[in-house]
């Protein structure tokens, strides 16, 4: 009787072992089947007017809304769904007049929304070297899958100004790309 037991218990170890190792292993396969996708966004291109920008701790920059179709992205790459979707560069460079540079500029962030979402930081950087025409931005490493799913979101860069600006007008460009993990179905 007690060899039976054994037995029995034996078997219903294998089995439930081989069942846990059959479930981690299918999760290793979809774990190991991800991929990225980067996807670099249009440009922002915009103008500050020396005129707009008296001292101020922070102003909004420029508010630019983005659309990206993740539904066309799903089908094209005949995926399952968009995971953790982060931000993989955020750049700030002066356009115009080619003289100038970012002497005017303190500090700069970078944030995105959607209808019924809260604005999210998703790159900023507190110290900018006045000779430069180039400004890359920290990343904050946050998924932003929910705000990009939407379809549509809105884009904002904030920044701290010290007046006077070198120009009447300066020509400013938003550069970005991100990148989204992927499962094929």
């Amino acid at each position: 009787m007690k060899k039976i037991n054994f037995l029995k218990a034996g078997i219903i170890s294998l089995s439930f072992m081989a069942f846990l190792y059959i479930g981690t292993s299918c999760e290793k396969v979809k774990d190991m089947a991800e991929f990225d996708i980067s996807y670099t966004l249009p440009d922002a291109h915009f103008t500050i007017d020396s005129v707009d920008y008296l001292p101020k701790a922070e102003q909004l920059l420029v508010e630019e809304v983005m659309t990206l179709n993740v539904d066309s992205i799903i089908a094209k790459h005949d995926l399952d769904g968009i995971g953790e979707t982060q931000f993989e560069y955020v750049t700030l460079e002066v356009e115009s007049p080619a003289w100038v540079t970012f002497s005017w500029l303190n500090s700069a962030r970078v944030t995105v929304s959607a209808q019924g979402l809260s604005e999210t930081q998703v790159a900023a950087v507190t110290s900018v070297s006045g000779d430069g025409r180039s400004v890359n931005l920290q990343l904050s490493n946050t998924n932003v899958s929910s705000t990009i799913s939407t379809g549509s979101f809105v884009l904002r860069v904030y920044g701290d100004i010290t007046p006077p600006l070198p120009a009447a007008n300066i020509g400013l460009v938003l550069k970005s790309k991100i990148k989204m993990t992927v499962q094929p179905v």
